[in-house]
């Protein structure tokens, strides 16, 4: 069995990473529901301050992350 080059390893490793992340969009997807359709008698409280706040943390996850998978990485062949 020929073991993967550090380059096919890095292009798995960007692909786990790009699963993880779609599978964060879908958690604050989730939350951005929870808040847009959160009763009256909540709105303004604590709860959608959290949920805010946990919005706002995704966001930032998913923008970081996604700048991350998109570098590329040249590795030094042997020769």
């Amino acid at each position: 069995m020929k073991t993967k080059s550090r380059a096919e390893r890095y292009d798995e490793a960007k692909e786990h990473i790009s699963q993880g992340l779609s599978t964060i969009e879908e958690l604050k997807d989730e939350l951005q529901e929870w808040l847009d359709n959160m009763p009256e008698n909540l709105q303004g409280g604590s709860k959608e301050d959290e949920l805010q706040e946990a919005i706002d943390a995704l966001d930032d996850v998913i923008s970081n992350v996604g700048d991350a998978i998109e570098e590329d990485v040249e590795f030094p062949r042997m020769r």
